[in-house]
């Protein structure tokens, strides 16, 4: 987590998805979105998400979790619909929820007219053949570690090679069942 944090705070822009993270991990987040059952109930900095759930009637205790609070919040199974309406209701009349809705307007009014935005186009970082490469050293290197991963293949293709050498030992040289059969064996 503290890797990517420092990615974070380097520029780049971290999604993932977690579910009950502890209290070390939470305090790392700069911005959260709260989904459930495909609406969005909250969006915005983390240290504005307890102040907002205040607002809305659900104060977390002094010593708590604020990301456990939250999921029992979104959980709790009494009123459920009922709660969930409320906090989407609340959550579209925030001042939060008018901000992204304008930054996706004029996403929208810019796409639409063909406007650059001073996005430069990604190009990848590294070449093909490179990650090929590298690909290849890695998978050299796993099984180069693995002594027993060597023997086994080594023994599997043997045993396979004597299979198919019994199989097709001594194929009668006529045209048709002789070709079919040698045709066989290239494909396997």
């Amino acid at each position: 987590m503290k890797c990517l944090s420092n990615l974070a705070k380097q520029g780049r822009t971290i999604i993932f998805s977690i579910h009950q993270p502890r209290y070390s991990i939470f305090k790392l987040f700069d911005t959260v979105t709260l989904l459930s059952e495909g609406e969005m109930l909250y969006h915005g900095q983390v240290k504005n998400l307890l102040n907002y759930f205040s607002q809305q009637g659900y104060s977390c205790e002094p010593h708590d979790n604020p990301a456990d609070f939250v999921i029992d919040v979104l959980i709790d199974a009494k009123e459920y619909s009922v709660k969930m309406e409320k906090l989407k209701l609340a959550y579209e009349k925030s001042s939060m929820h008018q901000h992204v809705m304008k930054l996706r307007k004029q996403q929208f009014i810019d796409e639409s007219f063909g406007i650059r935005t001073g996005r430069k186009s990604v190009k990848p970082t590294i070449s093909l053949w490179k990650e090929f490469y590298y690909v290849c050293l890695r998978t050299l290197k796993n099984t180069f570690r693995n002594p027993s991963l060597i023997l086994s293949q080594i023994v599997v293709s043997i045993i396979l090679g004597l299979l198919v050498g019994l199989v097709f030992f001594d194929l009668k040289k006529t045209t048709d069942p002789g070709v079919q059969n040698r045709l066989g064996v290239i494909f396997v």
